[in-house]
């Protein structure tokens, strides 16, 4: 009888202490190793990959790592180990909430100051949770701020005037995520229209030769996605040459012009671009008096824009 009524109390300091030893957290060296393999680059960039490579959640103000880089991460390591590392030469700290997303965000002030380079000591985390979260980067950040292409290009002009087909090269940069200045140059083409009739002559067909260049600003509604569609307006300048039965016809002219357009993305760089632009091309003609010459051409391009 006196054993038994030991054998109680004994089992339950057993029970109890197994209850407590599998409530633990687990220390950061017993978190399983992965293979990462992060190239030196933006912070931003390099703390996303950790999280695909992890296979966890990573929460990041962009603001303090804008103008970061991080080392090059090789090797097994565990998930903790290899984001210290990425931090190990910034002022970050982590930390990891009640629901496993780690948060990565500055120091404070007073603690940058004091701290010493003693090394840390280990503290018991709970195990990350096996969520996946990627923040992608902005189509700017990640592929470049240069968009070059090269068109084909068929002109439209404005009542009896006539165009014809030609290339046109474009460049764009981006000032903003969705805002761009851009360029485009087509090369010379013959245009055909028609002289009014004036004191000295009857009307009749004339043509000359058309180089324009239209600079724009554009606004791109979805540069991120497969299919970014866009709007653009600005200015354009047309030089005027090998005139052929317009006298005194203007060299230069200038005017308004407006573009719309869609650009479907192929892979990373390369993109299919379809665009329609209207410019103002109106030359006077003439001495006695002058008369104006309404070609105001309507352009449809087609071809392939690289980004970079």
């Amino acid at each position: 009888m006196p054993r038994r009524g030991c054998a109680g109390p004994a089992l339950t300091a057993v029970l109890a202490w197994l209850c407590a030893t599998a409530a633990w957290p687990v220390p950061a060296h017993a978190e399983a190793s992965v293979e990462f393999d992060i190239a030196s680059q933006p912070m931003a960039a390099a703390l996303n990959a950790w999280a695909v490579q992890a296979n966890t959640q990573v929460f990041v103000d962009p603001g303090p790592v804008a103008h970061l880089i991080a080392p090059a991460i090789k090797g097994s390591l565990t998930p903790r180990q290899a984001l210290r590392a990425l931090l190990a030469r910034s002022r970050l700290q982590v930390s990891q909430g009640t629901n496993g997303v780690f948060v990565i965000k500055p120091r404070p002030a007073a603690v940058v100051a004091q701290q010493a380079p003693a090394t840390q000591s280990a503290t018991p985390v709970a195990p990350p949770v096996a969520t996946l979260a990627r923040a992608p980067l902005t189509a700017r950040a990640s592929e470049g701020p240069w968009l070059l292409g090269l068109l084909a290009d068929y002109a439209r002009d404005n009542g009896r005037a006539t165009g014809g087909a030609t290339a046109a090269v474009a460049g764009e940069y981006f000032v903003t995520d969705h805002a761009a200045a851009a360029l485009a140059i087509t090369l010379p083409r013959t245009h055909s229209f028609e002289v009014p009739a004036s004191a000295a002559a009857a009307p009749h067909r004339a043509s000359a030769r058309l180089q324009s260049s239209a600079m724009t600003l554009k606004y791109h509604f979805a540069p991120e996605d497969r299919w970014d569609p866009y709007l653009g307006a600005g200015f354009d300048v047309t030089v005027l040459s090998a005139a052929h039965g317009a006298a005194s016809l203007d060299r230069v002219t200038a005017g308004p012009a407006a573009e719309a357009g869609i650009n479907l993305r192929l892979n990373r760089q390369w993109m299919f671009n379809a665009t329609l632009s209207w410019a103002q091309v109106q030359p006077a003609v003439g001495v006695m008096p002058s008369q104006d010459i309404r070609i105001d051409p309507v352009q449809c391009g087609f071809g392939f824009v690289y980004r970079f």
